[in-house]
């Protein structure tokens, strides 16, 4: 009986299949193996598409990243322009609040009349010289007599330093008052070139004007083609 045992237990031991014969640690790695595969077809099989879908969608984004860089881009652009536009427009009210136009310079000539009287400067003459234009502005030289003290005749400089338009006085002469004129308290006659300046038409469409545009450049002509021979 126990000879007949035996031999029935390596009968059994002997048995089985290929993978029940490995060690243990060979059957892990082959369960691994196996698991990765699966997973690995079970992914391409239900993620591909959607994958490949992903991967179009990032490359659309990304394209549409670039197309608004290059919008932001022309926005700032555009943006500068607009803010050099401003500063050449509020440098041109400046200069036009410094530079009245032909049609206000009347208000000048009366300003500096009005300067005379209020510093008692009686006025004999005020005759225009020939005007100067220039690239920017037009200069009008006038020729100013008048009669008064020299302290009034000092503080009536002294007020064009001030005044709000740009002129200036050239070829001033003082000279003693005639008796008469003395005696009526005026103990000295002035005179000098006072020179008003003033944007003409002209200037002013020089200031705003804009550059022209480049011209396109054309197209080179076809070269003729050779006839075929028949």
């Amino acid at each position: 009986m126990a000879a007949t045992m035996t031999t029935v237990v390596k009968g059994n031991e002997e048995g089985g299949n290929f993978f029940s014969r490995l060690a243990w640690y060979y059957q892990m790695a082959v369960l691994l193996l196996l698991s990765a595969l699966l997973v690995w077809a079970a992914d391409y099989l239900l993620y591909s598409e959607k994958r490949t879908q992903t991967a179009k969608l990032q490359e659309q984004v990304q394209k549409l990243k670039a197309s608004n860089a290059q919008g932001t881009i022309i926005r700032q652009n555009l943006a500068a322009t607009e803010q050099t536009l401003k500063d050449k427009r509020e440098e041109i009210d400046k200069l036009r609040d410094l530079l009245p136009d032909q049609v206000e310079i009347s208000k000048v000539y009366d300003n500096i009349k009005d300067f005379l009287r209020e510093q008692h400067l009686e006025l004999r003459k005020f005759a225009h010289l020939k005007t100067m234009p220039g690239d920017f502005y037009t200069a009008q030289p006038i020729q100013i007599d008048v009669t008064g003290t020299y302290d009034n005749l000092g503080m009536f400089f002294s007020r064009l330093g001030f005044y709000s338009r740009i002129v200036s006085v050239t070829d001033v002469e003082v000279k003693v008052a005639e008796e008469t004129a003395q005696e009526a308290g005026r103990s000295i006659n002035g005179s000098f070139v006072l020179t008003v300046y003033y944007i003409a038409p002209e200037n002013l469409e020089k200031l705003t004007m804009k550059k022209p545009a480049a011209p396109a450049p054309t197209a080179a002509p076809a070269p003729a083609q050779p006839a075929k021979g028949k």
